[in-house]
This record gives C-alpha cells, structure tokens and sequence, in this order.
C-alpha cells in the first residue's frame, strides 16, 4: 500500500485509474473506502487520488490539532509526490473543509471543486460547543460517543438500509486513536469561514446536497451556492451520506459536476 512521510508521519493514500486527475478526501470519522464505489467508476475516465486524512484509516495522527490547513498541506504534498500539477477535488463533509483549505493553498492548481454535502462557513458557537462537548466524551467513553455520532449521520429512515456501513464505520473507528478524532475535532472548531475564497475563485465549483441532510440545510446550502457563483445539485432521497443512501444518483452527479 503506497505511504508517503509528511512530518515524520505516514499518509496512506491510492492512486487509480488515468485521465485528468481528481482528489477525493473523505469526511470526520471516515476513511478513503468512503470513496470505493465512487472511485471504481471514476477510474474509468480518471486519475483517482484518495487519501487517508491523519489520524484517520491507515494514516498516522500528526499534532493536537489537526488544523484544516495541516490536512491540505499533507494532500498537497502526495499530489507533488504523484507530479500532478492539475487537479479537481471532491470533499465530503468535513473533506471539503480540506478542500477549502487546500483551495486558498494553490487555487492556480485547481480546476474545480466540489463540496459533497458541505458548507464553506465556519462552525456557529452551537456547533462549536458540541463539538466541545464531543471531546470531553471521548477522553473516556469512545465506544459510547461512535455509536451514537455516527448514526446520527443517518436520517431515521436510512438507518435500517445503511446498517452494515454504521457498523462498519463504528468498527473501524473503534481503532483510531481519541487523539486523533479529538485533534480533528479541534481543527473543525476552529476552522475559519471561507466563502470569499470560494467566490472569488475562477474556477469551476459545485455544491452537491441531500433535501434529507439532518446536519446541512438544503435551503441554506442552496443560497450558499447562488452567493458563491457555484452550481448547485440537489439528491432528493439521500441526507448526508449519499454516497451510501443513494450511491447511484451520487455517483451520477459526481460525474455530472466533473464534466466541462
């Protein structure tokens, strides 16, 4: 499996398929076989690039705090490694924040970016406290804080069809380290608005939601997207996990938002 050493730390990541060249980075308490069927059909027609974000799946937790800025400095550093110079990007969740980041980094390298259920504000003070709240449990109850944070990704309805992948996330989560869930946490709480960057950047950028998200409004990501000049695709049975509540559609607009 390709690793590659950003600050004295293993970075895992896969590189598949030929073609322009598009980065995935996966969302908080996810890995890059988030991306699995995803990149199984964009291989066909690109590079694909996935990346293990620190502290999470196969890679190494690098500081206390995982800053947004510190992730799009690791993601940086494996594309110089493959000697792409190009690139689009797709986030989910708390990957797109990455993507943010990495798009005030070297927006000259970017051609489009993709916010996959996601927003460029900044956390709101009540997001901040549960954030909060969410590492104080995690210092001594892990198991408990996974098995309710991650349904909680969930709407209602999608819970009972999405049970192998709860149950999958919450196993491998179980092995990462609190540190590095809490270090990502942090990085989250803090992370700086950045919608006029988003705005002023040139390129090509879309917004892709779920009308079911329980943590996104549609609506408001909706005029988000109209405020930033990007366009805006909507899934209309999925929440914020698409990629599994209606892989199809996802994978359709995906595609879609990748075409010029």
């Amino acid at each position: 499996m390709p690793y590659f050493l950003h600050k004295k730390k293993n970075i895992h990541y896969k590189n598949e398929g030929s073609g322009e060249a598009v980065v995935l980075l996966h969302g908080f308490l996810e890995n890059l076989s988030m991306w699995d069927e995803i990149a199984d059909e964009l291989s066909k027609t690109h590079q694909v690039i996935r990346i293990d974000l620190p502290g999470f799946g196969k890679s190494e937790s690098i500081e206390k705090v995982h800053a947004m800025e510190l992730f799009a400095a690791g993601v940086h550093q494996v594309l110089l490694e493959l000697k792409i110079h190009k690139f689009s990007l797709v986030g989910h969740s708390m990957g797109a924040y990455v993507s943010l980041a990495l798009l005030e980094m070297c927006s000259d390298k970017i051609e489009h970016i993709c916010l996959f259920h996601s927003t460029a504000n900044a956390d709101s003070e009540e997001k901040k406290s549960g954030r909060e709240r969410a590492i104080k449990t995690l210092k001594d109850k892990q198991n408990v804080y996974l098995k309710t944070a991650i349904p909680f990704l969930f709407p209602q309805q999608f819970q009972e069809g999405c049970k192998a992948q709860i149950q999958k996330m919450i196993a491998e989560a179980k092995g990462l380290s609190p540190n590095g869930i809490s270090a990502a946490l942090k990085g989250m709480q803090q992370r700086k608005d950045t919608n006029r960057c988003l705005k002023d950047f040139s390129g090509k950028k879309t917004y892709i939601a779920g009308t079911l998200d329980p943590l996104l409004k549609v609506s408001s990501l909706r005029q988000e997207a109209l405020n930033n000049g990007a366009n805006f695709l909507e899934i209309d049975n999925a929440g914020h996990m698409s990629h599994w509540e209606n892989p199809k559609m996802a994978i359709e607009l995906i595609q879609k938002s990748l075409c010029r």
